[in-house]
């Protein structure tokens, strides 16, 4: 079931697409919607949306007038998607002709800010919602190997920026202001969550939603960690429970969680090269 408030902003702008006579063949949902964990005021609204032909400049103006439309109307919302041919579903973004982005509330033409990789292609195969225009067919590969290899090589660089910037942040900051507190709350909840999506997929070959994830890493990881983990998803829940008083044991805590996370999918990731190579 979509939450209301993704309802009626897809509603808008799909109808101003379809009132402006676009372009536009369909649109998808795809991520925490469509893994149907959508939190209002923390979750992303992500969307697919297929072309019937390359774009011209008059769709670009048309794609560009309906989120100006969509976002006046609803300006709490973080919404981000792709515009593409249909021909081009399921494709690396380097063999995609015609892209258009939505993102930081934004339309580009050159692929800025497009969420273009495996984990797209698996969930919109997987558990994709069509909320406007014709169904695709969705047949084009989602093999667990490219998925692996993605996560892998993301949670390598990505994944180990961040922990690096923590780890110095550590011995640089005073930790005890507001702002920090904050931004510390933005880090327990997209790392610990973030990491735990990438550990969860390396050893179960599927995907959760970041809480789902969560839930999972309480099952998995050693208890010292089982308090930071649920902090990180009351973060994400916007529930006011916290179970640490100091940000410096906190932070301290999370780069230590990272950094076992980090081994255990490389471990994860290594015993399934294997058993493919069997």
């Amino acid at each position: 079931m979509i939450p209301q408030v993704v309802e009626k902003a897809m509603s808008m702008l799909c109808n101003y697409l379809d009132i402006k006579h676009s372009n536009i063949d369909s649109m998808y949902l795809y991520g925490s919607v469509a893994l149907g964990d959508y939190i209002e005021g923390s979750s992303d609204i992500d969307f697919i949306a297929t072309l019937r032909n390359s774009p011209a400049m008059s769709d670009i103006e048309t794609i560009s007038a309906a989120h100006k439309k969509l976002e006046d109307e609803f300006p709490q919302i973080d919404i981000m998607g792709a515009y593409l041919l249909a021909s081009d579903i399921g494709k690396p973004q380097d063999e995609i002709s015609s892209l258009i982005t939505y993102y930081n509330k934004q339309v580009h033409t050159d692929g800025f800010g497009s969420d273009i990789n495996p984990i797209t292609w698996w969930i919109l195969k997987n558990h994709g919602i069509k909320v406007y225009g014709s169904t695709q067919s969705l047949h084009y590969e989602t093999g667990i190997k490219p998925l692996a290899k993605y996560v892998i090589e993301n949670l390598n660089t990505y994944w180990v920026s961040w922990i690096n910037r923590l780890d110095k942040h550590l011995t640089v900051n005073n930790l005890s202001d507001q702002e920090v507190t904050r931004q510390s709350d933005e880090a327990v909840e997209w790392c610990a969550l973030g990491m735990l999506r990438q550990l969860y997929t390396l050893k179960e070959h599927d995907i959760k939603s970041k809480v789902e994830a969560g839930y999972y890493g309480i099952t998995i990881i050693p208890q010292q960690w089982h308090e930071l983990i649920y902090e990180a998803i009351n973060i994400k829940r916007r529930l006011p429970e916290r179970y640490y008083l100091s940000n410096e044991k906190r932070l301290t805590d999370l780069v230590a969680l990272l950094r076992y996370i980090h081994l255990e999918a490389n471990r994860a990731f290594d015993e399934s090269i294997a058993g493919w190579e069997k």
